[in-house]
């Protein structure tokens, strides 16, 4: 039974770190704490009383940041070098840092639907769900991912950012 099994069942029992602003992040499920990204916030989220009321929650000391959108949560983003939570993938932490590399992030997640070079930098998208969540590993230095964002309608969901990221794919993503 995974961490996160129990999420429809019992959430009085799933610990998400509310004491302590170490966030636990599903990249597999697209789960913060214990809110689905989509959903309303989880009242048993320790960011989900600010998030109502405020668009943005920042713990940036913990190296994050979470959004909403007409009282869902929309998106959040992370700060490696920051991070002070834990990231899932098919029920098991996994040790994402600013240290893991390209070829340990697509070990992980396989081929990424679109990669973006611009100049040094690197930005990985994931396309989930056709095309409603996005997953994206930003490489400032080209080398070591930065940034990573889970997000709701992502930025290539818009005919638009896929032109200008020179998207030849076919969208929806299958």
């Amino acid at each position: 039974m995974g961490l996160l099994s129990s999420f429809d069942t019992n959430r009085d029992d799933l610990n998400t770190g509310s004491g302590t602003g170490q966030l636990i992040v599903d990249l597999s499920a697209f789960i913060i704490g214990g809110t689905p990204i989509g959903r309303a916030p989880w009242d048993g989220d320790f960011f989900a009383q600010s998030l109502l009321q405020n668009e943005i929650f920042r713990f940036e000391e913990s190296g994050y940041e979470l959004g909403s959108d007409e009282g869902v949560l929309s998106y959040a983003f992370i700060t490696l070098e920051n991070f002070r939570g834990s990231f899932l993938v098919q029920d098991q932490i996994v040790p994402l840092t600013a240290r893991s590399t390209k070829e340990e992030i697509i070990t992980l997640f396989g081929e990424p639907y679109w990669t973006d070079l611009d100049d040094d930098e690197v930005i990985l998208f994931y396309e989930y769900r056709s095309g409603s969540i996005e997953l994206q590993f930003e490489f400032p230095n080209g080398q070591n991912p930065g940034f990573i964002t889970l997000m709701q309608n992502g930025i290539l969901s818009d005919a638009g950012q896929r032109k200008s990221y020179g998207v030849t794919k076919p969208w929806p993503p299958e």
